[in-house]
Parts: structure tokens; C-alpha cells; sequence
């Protein structure tokens, strides 16, 4: 998995396509193509706040947030993410506790 900064988001809905703009582990930003509700709804179900009235969305509720990401089997589009833990910030995060994401190791 590859980690990085979410900066932005970028899509239509009428397209379906989005683009979910990140910082890699190098200091680069890179936009990952991503299916726009799908990703939409991750990031709400992560961060919450996330979808607004008017097909929307709110980037405040997750812009800064440290993700784990992969990109799917053609390498193409954003296959999946999963938040960074905030206690350590090395590992993927697998719960929550007390609004924190952590890990196996932290929990």
C-alpha cells in the first residue's frame, strides 16, 4: 500500500469519475482517477460531513486526513483506502475508539 495526504476532490457526479488528490510519501501530488459516489461515500462513511445537499461535497471534513492507498488491479483507478492510524502513523487503521483511528498495535 502506498501512503499519502489527502489534499482534494475533484469529480462530477454526472460523470461519474473523480479525481481524489493526494500527497504521496514523496512530497508529490498526484490525482488518482476514482469512481465519484463510491469514493464520496467512503470518505463520508470515514470522516463524516463528507456529503452535502446539491450533490455536494465538503472537503473540509477530511482535507489533511493520512490515508493508506492502493490502486486497483489495472493500476489505473483507486482501488481502496483506509486511514492512517493516529497514534502511530505507521500502520493501517482497522477501528475506532473514542473518535481516534487505530490500529492492532495501538488498540
Amino acid at each position: 500500500m502506498n501512503k499519502g495526504i489527502i489534499l482534494g476532490f475533484r469529480g462530477s457526479w454526472s460523470s461519474g469519475i473523480a479525481s481524489l488528490i493526494l500527497k504521496d510519501e514523496s512530497g508529490k501530488t498526484i490525482e488518482i482517477p476514482c469512481e465519484n459516489t463510491a469514493t464520496v461515500r467512503a470518505l463520508d462513511a470515514c470522516y463524516g460531513g463528507v456529503i452535502k445537499s446539491g450533490r455536494t461535497v465538503n472537503e473540509k471534513s477530511f482535507i489533511g486526513k493520512k490515508i493508506f492507498y492502493e490502486y486497483d488491479d489495472l493500476g489505473l483507478m483507486l482501488g481502496g483506502f483506509v486511514p492512517v492510524c493516529d497514534l502511530c502513523e505507521e500502520n493501517p487503521a482497522d477501528d475506532i475508539i473514542d473518535g481516534h483511528y487505530l490500529c492492532s498495535e495501538c488498540t
